[in-house]
């Protein structure tokens, strides 16, 4: 009886359905597009931090410095254009003929 059991499910395993490939949105090279750019944001969210002053001072200099107002926006914005751009771009496919080509 053990070996009609082992035969089935060697029958099972056999006729099991193969998962369909996995198809994902976007290719390896977006991917790494979109964590330059998340690194990008990142770099310039933390160029925004510091100045960090006693309570009874206040210095202008260091909390609208050209790090913290300029640098750090421009750091941010990029990013997010890197973001934007990961999202959409495509690769070029390998040019195919058309059908109009092969007919002739």
């Amino acid at each position: 009886m053990a070996k009609q059991q082992n035969k089935s499910e060697k029958q099972v395993k056999k006729q099991a359905p193969s998962s369909p490939p996995v198809n994902f949105l976007f290719e390896k090279r977006n991917y790494v597009i979109l964590l330059i750019g998340i690194g990008l944001l990142a770099v310039g969210f933390l160029l925004m931090t510091g100045g960090a002053q006693p309570p009874d001072k206040f210095d202008p200099s260091v909390i609208y410095s050209f790090r913290r107002t300029t640098l750090s926006s421009l750091v941010v914005v990029i990013g997010f254009l890197v973001v934007l751009y990961s999202i959409f771009a495509k690769h070029k496919e390998e040019s195919k003929p058309n059908q109009n080509e092969l007919a002739k």
